[in-house]
């Protein structure tokens, strides 16, 4: 069996900055392959997760490709890497960014309460440096500067520069706002601070390729300046399995829509689930087998 693990350099990297490097999960023909199956999918069929949303939240749940992607060896033992092997699948989403489209502003989160009305979406009963949720961002298309490409501020998931329990000044909005619906600075604990766009080290990266990254480390996005060019990308995202994921929750709210837990489930993705907090599921809602990573030796 192949080991994908990070080196320690990488693992050293990643605690002084918080995030991983982009690295190849896919070969470019296969991952524009892939996309345009997973594309066909998500515009051609509804989701049987939740009612239509503009994210198109965990189709890894009843899209077999992204079943697949999610539980990709080459990304599982990289987070394995810097979370354990005991590791949940919490969420996936999908992203488009078009000709026009403006960027994402600078953005830091933990608990993700700030989408839930105050209420935190995840409970930590394990501490870490880095957080509560690696995300896996993998662009599906080329992804430039020009395009809309992601960012971050190396280093800034030290400290929490947000408060996800402070109110929004600005009613939701979705075309006015720079982080879909919400104006995240109005989180700022310090509204006199800054990020410095000086500081901001730019994610390009080519079809089928992946970074991993602290939802601690703030990050956001440049606008799509160009004329043809639309980005494509999705996001998965992962936990220990010591988290608690929507606790005591029938339904969550997230960026101004309501889902009905009903059909959600989280995925054992590597080793052991020693807490049972969480609602499971080893098969999509096809019926198609979620891939299960044993620990390496």
């Amino acid at each position: 069996m192949s080991d994908y693990s990070l080196t320690q350099e990488e693992i050293d990297f990643f605690h002084e900055n918080g995030y991983v490097k982009p690295f190849k999960v896919y070969e470019v023909e296969e991952a524009e392959e892939m996309w345009d199956e997973i594309f066909l999918k998500l515009i051609s069929e509804e989701s049987k997760v939740y009612s239509p949303n503009k994210y198109h939240y965990d189709r890894h749940l009843d899209i077999d490709l992204l079943t697949d992607h999610a539980t990709n060896p080459k990304i599982i033992d990289r987070l394995a890497s810097l979370m354990g092997h005991d590791m949940f699948l919490w969420r996936t989403e999908v992203f488009s960014k078009s000709p026009g489209d403006k960027g994402t502003e600078w953005h830091q989160v933990e608990s993700f309460a700030y989408a839930n009305n105050k209420v935190p979406q995840l409970i930590q009963n394990e501490k870490s440096d880095w957080g509560i949720v690696l995300t896996v961002w993998t662009a599906w298309t080329e992804s430039t500067k020009e395009n809309g490409c992601l960012k971050f501020q190396p280093g800034s998931h030290k400290i929490m520069y947000f408060d996800e329990q402070k109110v929004f000044e600005k009613k939701f909005d979705y075309d006015s706002t720079g982080f879909y619906g919400y104006t995240f600075a109005d989180l700022k604990r310090d509204k006199d601070w800054e990020p410095k766009e000086e500081d901001a080290v730019y994610m390009e990266m080519k079809p089928g390729e992946a970074v991993i990254f602290t939802t601690r480390c703030i990050h956001g996005s440049v606008p799509n300046a160009s004329s043809d060019s639309r980005r494509y990308s999705t996001n998965a995202r992962y936990v220990k399995s010591s988290t608690q994921i929507f606790p005591g929750m029938d339904f969550v709210t997230d960026h101004g829509e309501n889902y009905n837990l009903e059909k959600y489930a989280s995925v054992l993705v590597s080793g052991e689930d020693k807490f049972g907090h969480n609602k499971t599921v080893t098969k999509n809602l096809n019926g198609y087998d979620f891939k299960h990573r044993a620990k390496n030796k």
